[in-house]
């Protein structure tokens, strides 16, 4: 009982302290009675009285912006990126191209996978991540899916052609990642592959 005339009592309390002030603005010169005569701030005398353009760091003199730097790791993901994309182009590993709503492996995939798998082979310790990729047709999520469906097709036949799965990780970029920016078929049948990279992490 005691406890519940505190949470009345605190209540009770918190709603007579919390007040409301009116705000005078610059065409109200009235005195009402319980209207804050404090002074005003304007946006101009936060920022300081000279307006900057876009992008410039603006000072006053007790707010300072910071230009923001991309950080290390940002830089050492784009340089992991860069050397990963090197190494893949050694190997001389190729992508497999998909028909369009297709995740089949046509005949000159399936030789581009051959190619590969002899590669991967000759170097098990090798890692790879295979990705799927769409082109711009269809939506988000159905192209993640179609993309993990190629994806998995081209580790599929890795394996079978004797590529251990110890090494090959799937991942779908569906429509996300176009190597072609273009909007005609030209671009959308370089956009619909199953891509293999080497990670060298």
């Amino acid at each position: 009982m005691a406890g519940l005339a505190a949470a009345v009592g605190l209540l009770l309390v918190l709603a007579l302290g919390c007040s409301s002030k009116a705000i005078q603005t610059a065409s109200d010169s009235s005195t009402e009675p319980g209207v804050s005569k404090e002074p005003r701030v304007s946006e101009q005398d936060l920022l300081g009285k000279s307006p900057s353009a876009p992008g410039q760091g603006r000072q006053s003199k007790d707010i300072a912006v910071a230009k923001v730097e991309p950080s290390d790791a940002a830089r050492r993901h784009a340089e992991d990126i860069r050397r990963e994309r090197v190494a893949t182009a050694i190997a001389g590993i190729e992508d497999v191209f998909f028909g369009f709503d297709s995740w089949n492996i046509s005949d000159e995939g399936k030789h581009a996978l051959e190619v590969d798998a002899q590669w991967l082979k000759s170097n098990p310790e090798k890692m790879v991540t295979i990705e799927g990729h769409c082109d711009e047709r269809g939506t988000q999520a159905y192209n993640l899916v179609l993309g993990e469906k190629r994806a998995k097709a081209v580790r599929n036949y890795l394996t079978e052609l004797g590529v251990g799965t110890g090494g090959l990780t799937v991942t779908s970029y569906g429509k996300e990642r176009p190597f072609c920016e273009g909007h005609d078929e030209t671009c959308y049948q370089q956009n619909r592959r199953g891509h293999m990279t080497l990670r060298v992490r």
